[in-house]
Formats: structure tokens, sequence, C-alpha cells
């Protein structure tokens, strides 16, 4: 039984490999490609799930669908996993925006009060000045 499920599997994949797919109505005679490296028995009962599937073409659409429909459930499920990365991959540059923001402003404050610092100490300076040329 475990044969007849790992050559059913492997049959299916070759139907997505191959390209083949519901969508058309048209069922094509499939070939059997089995790899070297797999066991004989599995060969001998993928080639008994193609001839039968060659056999009838409603059973042969009905795996096609089923397979459509596992790729199909596949590929909304990596674009849900894709999605969700970005949405939390979000959040973070969110984060990093307001950071820079904050750092940004936390710096201009600081030059602002430097600046002011600067301009009393001028003044403070120049008040100097005309103080010492008045005395001389």
């Amino acid at each position: 039984m475990k044969k007849l499920a790992l050559a059913l599997v492997l049959l299916v994949g070759g139907i997505a490999a191959a390209g083949g797919s519901g969508g058309s109505g048209d069922v094509a005679q499939f070939r059997p490609q089995v790899p070297p490296s797999v066991e004989p028995a599995v060969g001998e009962s993928r080639a008994a799930c193609v001839a039968a599937m060659n056999k009838d073409p409603e059973f042969a659409r009905s795996i096609i669908l089923v397979a459509d429909k596992q790729i199909d459930e596949q590929t909304i499920a990596a674009h849900q996993d894709a999605l969700h990365h970005i949405q939390k991959n979000e959040s973070h540059v969110i984060y990093a925006y307001a950071a820079l923001w904050v750092i940004a402003a936390l710096l201009l404050a600081y030059l602002f009060m430097r600046q002011q610092a600067l301009k009393a100490e001028i003044a403070t300076l120049r008040t100097d000045l005309r103080r010492s040329e008045s005395d001389a």
C-alpha cells in the first residue's frame, strides 16, 4: 500500500512537473519517466497508475484536478507566509523610521541649544571687548 501511495505521489509530481493542468480539459497520454534510482517495484506501481489514468479519462482528470488543487493550496500558503513576513518586517521598518526621526529631532534641538549658547558667549565676549577698549 505504501508503494502504491508513493507511486501516486510520484505520478502527481510528474504531472505537475510536466505542466499538466485541468484548465484545458484535454487529457494527454502521460508517459512515465522512472528515474534509475527508483526501485523497480515503485516503477511498476507507477506504470500501473499511469496505465489506469490513460485508460480512464475521468480518472486522469480527477488526478489532475487534485494535483492542481494541491499546487494552488501550496501557492496560497506561500503567499500568506510572504504576507506575514512582510507585515512583520513592516513594523520593524516603521519603528526604524520613527527612531531616525526622533534622533534627527534630538540632534536639531541639540544644535539649536548649542547655537544659542554660542550666541550668548559671543555677546559676552563683545561686551568684554568693549569694556576693555573703553578702559584703555
